[in-house]
This record gives structure tokens, C-alpha cells and sequence, in this order.
């Protein structure tokens, strides 16, 4: 199943769509915009980002209580390449998710660090889904891994944001 991060305190008193600013761990910093707000980490994730005040207009995805998010996680790359580590992660969801079709993988640096991006599209629960999955290398066997999920139809709207925390990501390394 495609695991949805428990939304918490949306509607906390006084601080709805205030900054967050950055998050900050032991081990990486990521910007947090504003209207988005950290939340308990979705399972095998570090850190869970959501965009807390979204409001939906596909009913299919508010009745399985959706809103965008982001988490980033760690994983070993197995003395993969980037490119092998992501095609991996992209045989995993093929296997879970019937119909994913994966787009625009690139290569890219993330404050100095290699990095490989791909897209992809499905539905869930009747619901159009996109993602982008960012896998970042760190130290040694290192990955972190940057995904986001978002509606198909709110897509070109949080293209630019995705893409300003995606870059904003900085590993904390002692190498």
C-alpha cells in the first residue's frame, strides 16, 4: 500500500501557513516553506514535510484525507551507482503500483552532491498521483532520498517550490 502521513495539529491555533523555515536534523537541512509544516515522519522516513493548509478539489483524494507532502529518507545504495540505486526504487513501485508510468530522469548536483531525479504518475484509490523522487548520494554507501507526492492536477502549480527544496537540500557530512 501506498502509505499517506498521518496528518497532526493542521489546524494549530495562530500559526497556519507561517514559515517553518528550514528543517533542520543531525544530519541534513531542507527549507520548509511557507503553508507547508513538518509533521510525525511517515514510517521509514527521517522527516515528513506536509503542505498543511491545501485545499483539494478531487474528491477522491480528500476522502482518503490527501494533502502534498515530502519526506526524505535514508537508505545504503548496496555499492550501486546513483542510476542503478534509482532504477531499483523504480522496480520496487512498478511492482507495487499497477499502471506507474515514470518520466524525466535526469542527473543533477544538490549542493555539491551527485544526484539522480525521476517523475512518475499513477492512480491510487482513484486518485491521479504524481511524484518526484530525488536520490541524493552522501558518504560512502550513503543515500538520502527526497520524495514528493502531489495531485497530477496541482502539479504545475508546486513544480517551482518542489524544485527551490529539492536544491535546498544539504547534508550535514563528517567525511
Amino acid at each position: 500500500g501506498h502509505e499517506v502521513p498521518e496528518v497532526r495539529s493542521v489546524d494549530a491555533a495562530g500559526d497556519r501557513g507561517q514559515p517553518e523555515g528550514k528543517l533542520v536534523t543531525d544530519n541534513f537541512e531542507i527549507i520548509v516553506p511557507a503553508g507547508w509544516r513538518s509533521t510525525a515522519p511517515a514510517i521509514g522516513s527521517s522527516a515528513t514535510v506536509i503542505k498543511a493548509d491545501e485545499q483539494l478539489d478531487d474528491p477522491a483524494a480528500e476522502k482518503i484525507n490527501f494533502r502534498s507532502y515530502f519526506a526524505v529518507s535514508y537508505d545504503l545504495a548496496q555499492e550501486k551507482t546513483l542510476s542503478e540505486y534509482t532504477e531499483a526504487v523504480r522496480d520496487q513501485l512498478w511492482q507495487l503500483i499497477p499502471g506507474i508510468v515514470f518520466a524525466g530522469e535526469r542527473d543533477l548536483v544538490i549542493n555539491g552532491r551527485a544526484a539522480r531525479a525521476f517523475e512518475a504518475d499513477f492512480v491510487q484509490q482513484g486518485a491521479d498521483f504524481k511524484i518526484l523522487m530525488v536520490a541524493v548520494g552522501g558518504s560512502g554507501d550513503d543515500v538520502w532520498v527526497i520524495s514528493f507526492n502531489t495531485l497530477q492536477s496541482l502539479w504545475d502549480e508546486y513544480r517551482e517550490t518542489i524544485s527551490e527544496i529539492a536544491e535546498s537540500f544539504k547534508l550535514k557530512l563528517r567525511e
